[in-house]
């Protein structure tokens, strides 16, 4: 009997690794906020304007991005997992996989503490996935059924915490930002304290155990995307364009609502806003999904693509870089921008970045089969040099 190995990069479903490049990068777009102004703000500081830039993008965010890349990567996780496992269900399969979480763990300690990177997602996918891969074996029917009490609920704690909510609690007061902006523009040590008691902050919380719920349902709907088939190479166009009608078709009506809400409450969520959430994301991710599909399917930017493809391949250290570059960019131990950018601005860094990152893989893959990070990962995994 051969021994468990790393998948040859040959045999790669290829059109998950692009799709998890455009979850890359869209991740980026929404993270570049907090790494290069406050934290724990998830809009501009200033009331809400229809001719401000910073809400211009802010809207755009809201409609098309925010919680919608976040819920592709959890999905495409989800199909990582299976695909991982496998459906004859080996024990040495699910043993190698929980290795994988914990060796996905302790990248998230090394990005959320060392990277300064208290957004870091990892943590909460390593806990997430062994909650996944105790229900993997469900039919999608049951894993169905598990995604939607997990979105219910979510979608019920988040109306009651916006019931207490005012506007004024979501913008930082003077002095929070003057002490957060002391310590990330002071030296790496300071920072890193700094990040480092938010990272353990929000970590030794039960908010952890609602962004586990986040994940872990968008993952379950990911594996009954990969049961259905939806990926398969043979597969049409039929399934993608009944995503792209009814995930768009629901979900824009669902994120505008969303919006205006917000918008209509001085930049604050209503009780409504927050139960439309979930539901509003999920349609739109499905709805993400689905013109990619069709697009893949049809041949369409094979470039574009293929830098996508390679981003995806090695999308585990590309998101670590994405917070070492961000903490290059806004510490103070580097060129010092932390909030001194506007919202736009704050993007054409993203893009910047990213473009860098794409020229970057497409190197590497010139001569390596993994990304470094991924090279790492393989081989706490199996225990063997890959």
């Amino acid at each position: 009997m051969t021994s468990p190995s790393p998948a040859n990069p040959l045999h790669r479903i290829r059109s998950i690794d692009a799709l998890r490049g455009v979850a890359l990068c869209g991740i980026l777009l929404v993270n570049i906020f907090d790494m290069g102004g406050p934290l724990a703000m998830d809009r501009p500081m200033t009331m809400p304007s229809a001719g401000d830039p910073d809400w211009q993008v802010w809207t755009v965010a809201q409609l098309f991005i925010t919680g919608t890349m976040r819920g592709l990567f959890s999905m495409l996780f989800g199909m990582g997992l299976l695909i991982f496992v496998g459906d004859d269900d080996s024990a040495d399969r699910v043993g190698l996989y929980l290795r994988r979480l914990v060796f996905l763990l302790l990248f998230g300690i090394i990005d959320s503490t060392l990277l300064l990177w208290p957004g870091d997602i990892l943590i909460i996918y390593a806990l997430a996935g062994i909650i996944v891969l105790i229900l993997h074996p469900l039919k999608p029917a049951q894993l169905l059924s598990a995604a939607a009490v997990l979105l219910l609920l979510l979608s019920a704690w988040a109306g009651h915490e916006a019931a207490g909510l005012i506007p004024e609690a979501t913008v930082y007061s003077p002095e929070i930002l003057a002490r957060e902006g002391a310590a990330r523009l002071g030296n790496y040590w300071q920072t890193f304290d700094y990040m480092s008691y938010v990272s353990w902050s929000w970590t030794v919380n039960a908010l952890t155990y609602r962004w586990m719920a986040d994940a872990a349902a968008f993952m379950l709907i990911g594996m009954v995307l990969y049961r259905k088939g939806v990926f398969s190479e043979d597969a049409g166009t039929a399934v993608p364009g009944s995503m792209v009608r009814c995930g768009y078709g629901a979900g824009l009506v669902l994120r505008a609502v969303h919006t205006a809400l917000i918008l209509g409450n001085d930049g604050a969520p209503t009780i409504v806003s927050a139960v439309i959430d979930q539901p509003g994301r999920l349609a739109m991710t499905l709805g993400h999904i689905g013109l990619f599909l069709m697009l893949w399917r049809r041949g369409a930017w094979p470039r574009l693509v293929a830098r996508l493809g390679e981003m995806g391949r090695m999308a585990l250290t590309l998101y670590l870089g994405q917070s070492l570059i961000a903490a290059w960019i806004f510490s103070g131990f580097g060129l010092g921008l932390w909030n001194r950018l506007s919202w736009p601005q704050l993007w054409l860094v993203a893009i910047a970045v990213l473009v860098a990152q794409a020229g970057f893989a497409a190197l590497w893959f010139k001569a390596f089969r993994f990304g470094p990070a991924e090279w790492l990962w393989r081989w706490g995994t199996y225990g063997r040099r890959p």
